[in-house]
């Protein structure tokens, strides 16, 4: 019994420590359009890996507006990437969040057999609040 609560203990540090999160909410990066003037980008990047850093390429990175429960059918999903062969997974939001308003998204992690998904995020759940000019780097832990 021992054991296994220090297994889960570590786990617990390990995923702590794993995950690297900065969220920038400034607006004063820009880029420069073509037609002279600025516009602010919003943007969220995940890598996706394991507790002991092994990355995941083809995961697939769901965006929700609602919260995802296993026992529930699968929300609405907003947007999806798959993650490259680095494991990461790049968001452009500048279309869907243009408002300083905070708006909270989920994000979750899946692999797609035919057309079924298998929940893979079960260390961790990721949930954020975006308002135009926002950035989010950060992990997201998958099981295997």
């Amino acid at each position: 019994m021992k054991t296994n609560f220090f297994k889960a203990t570590i786990l617990a540090l390990v995923t702590i420590f794993t995950i690297s999160c900065s969220k920038d909410d400034s607006s004063s990066t820009t880029e420069t359009n073509t037609s002279g003037g600025t516009t602010i980008s919003t943007w969220a990047k995940f890598t996706v890996a394991t507790s002991a850093g092994v990355v995941k390429p083809n995961y697939i990175v769901m965006m929700f507006e609602t919260p995802f429960s296993p026992t529930a059918p699968l929300p609405t999903i907003i947007k999806q990437v798959t993650a490259d062969a680095n494991g990461l997974a790049n968001f452009d939001l500048n279309t869907l969040v243009t408002t300083s308003t905070p708006k909270k998204y989920y994000f979750e992690v899946f692999t797609q057999s035919g057309t079924s998904y298998t929940l893979k995020t079960t260390y961790s759940r990721y949930d954020s609040d975006f308002v135009k000019g926002s950035h989010l780097t950060t992990t997201l832990l998958v099981n295997n």
